[in-house]
Order: C-alpha cells, then sequence, then structure tokens
C-alpha cells in the first residue's frame, strides 16, 4: 500500500464454515497488510467477516469446523496456520489479540494476578510477580497490586480492557490484533484505551490490526483502511484518501449513515446484508442495495481496480464510483 515492506501480510486468505456436509465461504481470498509501527483499520457491518478473518490469522478457529485457505507471513516468515502446534511461536509470543468483551477473556476462578503469573512462564515467582505488576503500572492502573488480587468480575469495563491489553503484551508481540476494544466502554473510557493503544505503537514500535465499526476510531487511529461486505474486502487505501473521497457505493453509504450531532435527516442505506450462505452466488453482492447497480453487477464478481494513489475498489461500474447516499468527511 505504502511502498514499505508490511510487518504483516495476508495473502488470498479465505475461511469457510462447514455445514451440514458443505462449505459456506464467510470469508472470501483477501489480501491485506499492516505496516511496522503502522495501524491498519478495518471497517465493515457485523457479521461482514471481520472477526473471524482475525481469528483465522491467529489459528484460533477449530479445524474440525473451520478450513482457512491461503497464507499470511510476520517479518517475511511464513505463519503456519494450518499448524496449531507451529503456531505456538507465533501466538501470545510475536503476535496477540484483545477482544472487545474482555470478560469473556479471563477465567472467573482465577484472579487477574493468576494469569499474568501463568502467562509470564519460566521465572521465579518474585520476578514474575515484579513484572506483573510492572506491565499493569504501565496500563494506567493506579493500584496494580490491589488488582492483581481481584477478580475480573470485580473490575470495571474500562479497568478490565487494559489490564487484557497488559495480557496480551507479556509476550512482547510485534504485531497486536485489536477487536472492537472499545464497543462496550463510555466515551471516556474509550478516550483512555485508544490513547494507551497510540503511545504502544509509538513506545515499542507495535503493529497493530484494529477492527471496529466506530467510522471515528479508526478515522483517527488508522494510516490504511480495509472496508468489507459480505466477506469480501470491497475497498482500500490511505485513510485519508478513503475518508474524504470514498468510492465503493457501500464505503459511500456506510459513512453517510454515520450518526451526527445535526438537524439533517440520516442517510439509511435500503435493505440489509446478506446472512451466511446468501453471499456466494454470481454478482456484487452489494448490487441489491446499490441504487447504481447494473445488469453486470449481477452476473459477476468486479476484480478491484485502482483509483491511483494505492487506493483499490471492487466495483465494476467506474461511473457509481462515489455514488448512492453522499460524500464522506467524518
Amino acid at each position: 500500500m505504502s511502498g514499505m515492506e508490511p510487518l504483516f501480510a495476508a495473502k488470498g486468505l479465505s475461511v469457510s464454515l462447514r455445514e451440514r456436509g458443505r462449505l459456506l465461504p464467510v470469508v472470501f481470498p483477501a489480501d491485506f497488510a499492516v505496516k511496522a509501527g503502522g495501524c491498519t483499520g478495518m471497517i465493515g457491518e457485523s457479521g461482514c467477516g471481520k472477526s473471524v478473518l482475525c481469528r483465522a490469522v491467529l489459528g484460533l478457529l477449530a479445524g474440525g469446523r473451520w478450513q482457512v485457505e491461503g497464507e499470511a507471513f510476520l517479518g517475511g516468515e511464513r505463519i503456519p496456520l494450518e499448524n496449531d502446534r507451529g503456531m505456538d511461536g507465533f501466538r501470545g509470543r510475536r503476535m496477540s489479540m484483545i477482544v472487545q468483551d474482555p470478560l469473556s477473556a479471563f477465567d472467573p476462578r482465577m484472579t487477574i494476578g493468576a494469569h499474568f503469573l501463568e502467562g509470564i512462564g519460566r521465572k521465579g515467582r518474585k520476578e514474575r510477580y515484579r513484572e506483573a505488576v510492572s506491565v499493569l503500572s504501565r496500563m494506567a492502573l493506579g493500584d496494580p497490586e490491589d488488582v492483581m488480587r481481584r477478580y475480573a468480575f470485580e473490575l470495571s469495563g474500562g479497568m478490565l480492557q487494559r489490564a487484557l491489553i497488559g495480557l496480551s503484551l507479556l509476550g512482547r508481540p510485534e504485531f497486536l490484533i485489536a477487536d472492537e476494544p472499545t464497543t462496550a466502554l463510555d466515551c471516556t473510557v474509550q478516550e483512555e484505551i485508544l490513547r494507551l493503544l497510540s503511545e504502544l505503537r509509538g513506545d515499542d514500535g507495535l503493529s497493530l490490526l484494529l477492527i471496529s465499526h466506530d467510522l471515528s476510531v479508526i478515522s483517527r487511529m488508522a494510516d490504511t483502511v480495509y472496508v468489507m461486505y459480505a466477506g469480501r474486502i470491497v475497498e482500500c487505501g490511505p485513510m485519508e484518501e478513503v475518508r474524504r473521497f470514498p468510492l465503493h457505493p457501500y464505503t459511500v453509504g456506510l459513512f453517510a449513515s454515520r450518526p451526527a450531532f445535526s438537524k439533517e435527516r440520516l442517510s439509511v442505506m435500503e435493505g440489509r446484508p446478506p446472512v451466511l450462505g446468501e453471499f456466494s452466488g454470481p454478482g456484487c453482492a452489494f448490487a441489491p442495495r446499490c441504487p447504481g447497480a447494473g445488469e453486470v453487477c449481477r452476473l459477476e464478481v468486479p476484480p478491484f481496480e485502482s483509483a491511483g494513489g494505492g487506493h483499490l475498489v471492487r466495483c465494476g461500474r467506474k461511473e457509481a464510483w462515489g455514488a448512492c447516499g453522499g460524500g464522506g468527511g467524518f
């Protein structure tokens, strides 16, 4: 995207779900990348495949139910997505993840401290304890030793999310996936979490893949953005370029439907996104909702086309680029 060699790159990565003897495509072959020390954003409506794609990158999808194809690379080294044991050298060490519901990431029978001591590994208990307290202090938790003694349900959502970020950093990863890290938090705590993630990028050179449906969060944090719809990446490019000049009719409609403090009527995209199993047929999955769709849109899946400057769009009708529901800008 930028001419720089990315730290992380996925090539033709796809995910299918095994259901009653058939394979249902959830994510179609996707290429995406994250620059070293950069932040790549991924946006799209719920159910478009963002979170599934991220779990595939970390090898977190059960092999019996899911089929993952394609390749991913970290620092030029191939990630063994097909080998759970081989993933041990990457997952939790060189790459890690924070989830949108931090409570689900902690065992309710264990204290926060027990999670940290277990995660630090082969060191003496005192050394592990000091390291855990140090990490929690860095997460802006006022009394880290008190936090160590508590269970997950005793912490507020913001405290628990900071503790989870600290836990994900124990292996000193190069690459962090943040899946909706501010969804359940109030505005003040959201700001604290985003500031913390920005500091980690600046101080540690951490590379970040940020998944969110909050366009303002992506706009603020990301240098590159990928837009997903019905399991496909439909637009990508530099964040500022896509924000100012969205081209795919879905991206335009998504940006235009963002709530704002205004007396103007909120723009709404007609129809609904397809559910699993509905978007594996021919044509563009957005065609039923797109006012600019033509006959060709219902017959074939359009390839990516360049709009210049690293801005790519998957729309076969150039006359429809930028159409559907007003401009971007938020």
